[in-house]
């Protein structure tokens, strides 16, 4: 399979479309640059420059700035509709936890493709050892890189998004980042209980529990009592 690689051009042109985008959706928000500087942990300058095409950005930079200005991240790169729901903006925590798990679904779909690391860095013409940052979510990876790579290894996009992998205490049941934003604000204990999966029937339970009425708990704990005693 031949996958061309984009050109510089077109990289400085996608940059400036899906900066304008960015800003558009930010000025209908009502959102400053200092605010969006300090949701992604960047500055005011650094917002700017990816509004003007100067800049990268990674997708869980765009997907918190999805969050802030209440549009879905796939309206960034598509013609979906735009949503009024009011979101509570992620936390700089959980952004770091989602481009963990992206590097984790990159290396995955390296490796079932049958490509090396070296494959990924001759292709988007970066060192081999960004690539293994990349993996590792230790480095952030540009919006268009991410796309690009989806593309050489044959994979839709989508992939990266609808996805969602248990690594380092991450439970399979967390899968959005808004979900991910909440488990990372857990004390450590109940992320070690949530996380493992021969808790996962106790979770249910207690799932299924919360939504009983007050009266029928009640019911269930009388016919306990009288079962034990």
């Amino acid at each position: 399979m031949s996958v061309s690689i984009p050109k510089s051009e077109e990289i400085i042109l996608q940059r400036k479309i899906l900066g304008l985008k960015i800003r558009h959706a930010r000025v209908r928000a009502g959102s400053s640059l200092r605010e969006v500087g300090q949701a992604l942990g960047i500055s005011a300058e650094a917002v700017s420059d990816i509004e003007f095409g100067r800049c990268d950005i990674s997708l869980p930079q765009l997907e918190v700035i999805g969050v802030l200005f209440n549009v879905p991240a796939i309206y960034f790169w598509s013609d979906v509709p735009l949503e009024e729901e009011v979101r509570e903006v992620p936390t700089l925590k959980a952004m770091a936890i989602r481009q963990r798990i992206i590097g984790v679904l990159l290396r995955r779909s390296r490796t079932e493709s049958g490509h090396s690391l070296e494959d990924i860095a001759e292709f988007l013409a970066i060192p081999s050892s960004q690539v293994s940052e990349y993996e590792l979510g230790s480095t952030p990876i540009p919006l268009i890189q991410l796309e690009s790579i989806a593309q050489y290894l044959n994979i839709p996009f989508t992939y990266f998004i609808d996805n969602a992998v248990a690594i380092e205490g991450i439970s399979e049941q967390v899968t959005t980042l808004e979900e991910m934003a909440q488990f990372a604000q857990l004390p450590k204990d109940a992320r070690e209980f949530l996380a493992n999966p021969a808790n996962l029937l106790y979770v249910n339970i207690a799932m299924r529990l919360s939504d009983l009425s007050v009266e029928t708990l009640r019911a269930l704990a009388e016919g306990l009592l009288e079962v034990t005693y």
